[in-house]
């Protein structure tokens, strides 16, 4: 651990997620006709679907992630997506637990979930690939300074596809 990547993981990406889980809890509220100061249940089924899309963003953001975090520098583009099939099987865990969690009736008794609407995934989706580009461009910055500070030093086999 280091600063460089707590600033990394905490103050950018955990941000990122953070501020996206929570527009989509009050993306749903909103739809719902939701006003600041209005006390809902803790079964009322627009609360479960709130709940339901802000759990429901974490997973899409930390399944986003996993692949950005591969590398502190090297592009996603450069480490591949398919290199690692641990990786891929938990994603592919993740999205059909993702699935069931929001679209299974008995999985919603037991955890308390709901159906989120289409247009939560309308939201989800580009808050996930936003927050991919944001971290493409703070990578690529990355490697910027770095060839800038060392060019002769080796810093070029750092960066180097593998």
């Amino acid at each position: 651990m280091n600063w460089p990547l707590a600033f990394r993981a905490y103050l950018f990406l955990g941000l990122i997620e953070a501020a996206a889980a929570m527009a989509a809890f009050f993306f749903v509220l909103n739809r719902a006709g939701w006003t600041y100061g209005e006390t809902l249940g803790a079964r009322d089924p627009v609360y479960l679907q709130a709940t339901t899309a802000c759990l429901s963003t974490i997973i899409v953001m930390q399944i986003v992630n996993v692949f950005l975090c591969r590398s502190a520098i090297r592009s996603v583009f450069s480490t591949g997506l398919l290199g690692n099939a641990l990786i891929i099987w938990g994603v592919v865990l993740e999205i059909v637990s993702l699935l069931l969690i929001n679209y299974a009736p008995w999985v919603n008794s037991l955890l308390g979930t709901a159906p989120v609407e289409a247009a939560v995934w309308g939201l989800v989706i580009p808050l996930a690939a936003g927050m991919f580009i944001l971290e493409e461009l703070r990578k690529w910055s990355a490697r910027r300074r770095l060839l800038k500070r060392s060019p002769r030093s080796g810093a070029r086999s750092v960066l180097q596809v593998r």
